[in-house]
């Protein structure tokens, strides 16, 4: 699974944080990445990952998006397997830090009040006396933070630059 981001701005100041507000997964058949509609169809495809793979029904077609690992506007970060879907009445909240590499997971109370929770224990707090939460576990609040996703810089061999070689048709010289 996989997730975009895009910044928010302030018409004052530069760009201080990135929102996670845009959801994609892969397709295990054609491996072709998918827009998905919303956060909560999001979830749904993510808490059943061990159960279930996402086949997207629409392999012949071509993909919605292309990774771009090196975009500037954009940075991709993957979940983690099975995190379960967001119980009702919370919202998961996801902010990229401002040096795009972490992200920060936060729980919000939806109505009447938003309130938001950076730990286990607030929530636990939080949902101890509310009625509308008496059918929910912790177990369903995972503050597990997704990782960003980036390229693979191919090892360096100290010994190229040292010695002159046609392996590829270039001639290099020491």
């Amino acid at each position: 699974m996989v997730r975009k981001t895009t910044q928010a701005t302030s018409h004052k100041r530069k760009p201080t944080t990135s929102l996670i507000d845009s959801y994609a997964a892969q397709c295990w058949k054609c491996l072709k990445v998918r827009s998905i509609e919303s956060q909560e169809d999001y979830e749904e495809i993510r808490s059943k990952t061990l159960e279930k793979f996402f086949e997207c029904k629409r392999c012949e077609e071509p993909g919605d998006m292309v990774m771009n690992f090196d975009s500037l506007t954009m940075r991709w970060f993957q979940d983690e397997h099975s995190i379960p879907k967001t119980p009702q009445g919370l919202k998961r909240v996801l902010v990229v830090r401002t040096n795009c590499v972490k992200v920060d997971v936060y729980y919000e109370s939806l109505a009447p009040r938003r309130k938001r929770f950076k730990s286990i224990k607030e929530v636990a707090t939080f949902i101890e006396d509310k009625e509308e939460f008496k059918d929910m576990t912790l177990e369903e609040v995972s503050f597990a933070a997704p990782k960003r996703l980036k390229l693979k810089k191919k090892p360096v061999d100290s010994h190229s630059s040292s010695r002159n070689t046609e392996e590829d048709g270039v001639s290099r010289d020491t």
